[in-house]
């Protein structure tokens, strides 16, 4: 038997494996989470008192920094109900879990197909963790420097253009902003699943050719929703990196595959 390869699981095997992954995944996430809760930004802690026993957090600075940024002057945001500002401390902060968790994220989806790759296939994981970490960045600041200030601009002229009243929830505003940064980060990391599923066999280059016309359609559409901005400056900047990014994984896929070719013959 070559090297790497062992033999075949069973389907109970394989969940279990799963489970095992997932389990990590959750921990990790659970754990961002609470971090990002607790942890102060300033270890100056002598403005508490009694009277306001509270800190900084990260996530009380994100929800803070997050306003700032990208919440018009003309805009008024409003609790809707008792909760609601808990309601967006917890969802900012899962949200922020799951972005500092998404290399494990990868690492453990990377780990979990590794029985299927041969032996130098098992060492390039740092380079895939990497390369994630990487295009998550990319696709957050895309989303962060473009889409997001797009998007505002985009709700409050047609809430003007319908005679509204430019006020809104205090949830709902971060729920859009929270969710779209991430769709923004996670949509930019797809050539390493490209690339993953190429290297394992599950799929191969010349499928992605022929199917990459209805791929790029759905990036456009997907875009089109996050971002409802009539100039659609947003998608044709956004699809661009895509579609380079696309090409660059089928080029990659491919190599691995002559190396895998190569690999059988011998």
């Amino acid at each position: 038997m070559p090297e790497g390869e062992g033999k075949e699981l069973t389907f109970m095997e394989h969940l279990t494996e799963l489970l095992s992954r997932l389990r990590t995944i959750l921990y990790a996430l659970i754990i961002s989470t609470i971090a990002v809760m607790v942890v102060p930004i300033s270890l100056d802690l002598s403005s508490l008192s009694a009277s306001n026993p509270w800190y900084q957090t990260i996530s009380s600075f994100v929800i803070r920094k997050l306003q700032m940024d990208f919440l018009p002057v003309d805009v008024e945001l409003l609790p809707i109900s008792w909760f609601a500002p808990l309601e967006v401390y917890i969802y900012v902060s899962i949200m922020l879990g799951a972005a500092i968790s998404s290399p494990v994220i990868m690492y453990e989806a990377y780990k979990f197909i590794n029985p299927a790759l041969h032996h130098h296939e098992r060492r390039l994981v740092y380079a895939f963790v990497i390369s994630f970490t990487g295009l998550f960045i990319f696709g957050f600041t895309l989303g962060y420097v473009l889409i997001i200030p797009a998007t505002i601009r985009a709700m409050v002229l047609f809430t003007k253009m319908l005679g509204l009243p430019t006020t809104y929830g205090f949830s709902d505003f971060f729920s859009i902003v929270m969710m779209t940064l991430l769709l923004s980060g996670f949509i930019f990391t797809f050539p390493t699943y490209v690339v993953l599923l190429v290297k394992a066999g599950i799929i191969t280059t010349e499928q992605i050719k022929k199917s990459r016309k209805y791929i790029y359609a759905g990036a456009i559409v997907l875009i089109a929703i996050i971002d409802p901005e009539p100039s659609l400056v947003t998608e044709a900047t956004c699809i661009i990196p895509i579609i380079v990014l696309m090409e660059a994984s089928i080029l990659i896929g491919r190599r691995f595959e002559k190396q895998r070719e190569k690999a059988e013959e011998q």
